[in-house]
């Protein structure tokens, strides 16, 4: 697509009815949204290039979806208070552990966050109760993450 100029230019229904269209089906072909609102092919090319060119329509994207449990399905955030001189030692059975995808030392209430993602609930749950059951593992908070913002 070329560069984005912005306009102050009203949408028509025909524009909001191809838009709609394309937001459903990004792949559609002209001739079918053509035929879906009315028009040539090349009426609503010259429109969806439009669109495009004026930045209402900003880009095309693949939602995927893997067949199979998600291998991130489950994230939690763990805050851990533990009493160790092995501080390296501790991180290291931690990333070892299935699912362990990052390890921070902070200051504060806790010494440690560490991000755990699972593809269930289940698999969650057994590396907390891992980490739990350890006798340098004084406390620990989970936040399972609800949504990510990216």
């Amino acid at each position: 697509m070329s560069a984005v100029r912005p306009t102050n230019r009203q949408l028509d229904e025909l524009d909001r009815r191809l838009l709609d269209l394309l937001a459903v089906d990004g792949r559609a072909t002209m001739s079918e949204l053509g035929r879906a609102v009315g028009l040539s092919r090349t009426a609503v090319l010259a429109r969806v290039q439009r669109l495009e060119q004026t930045g209402v329509i900003r880009g095309y994207r693949a939602e995927v979806v893997l067949p199979g449990p998600s291998p991130a399905a489950h994230r939690a955030r763990v805050g851990l208070v533990i009493h160790t001189t092995d501080v390296a030692g501790y991180v290291r059975r931690l990333v070892a552990l299935p699912g362990v995808t990052e390890v921070e030392t902070v200051t504060g209430e806790y010494d440690l966050i560490v991000l755990i993602t699972a593809p269930d609930a289940a698999d969650l749950d057994r590396v907390l109760d891992t980490v739990a059951g350890w006798r340098e593992t004084r406390r620990t908070t989970t936040w399972v993450v609800l949504k990510r913002y990216t």
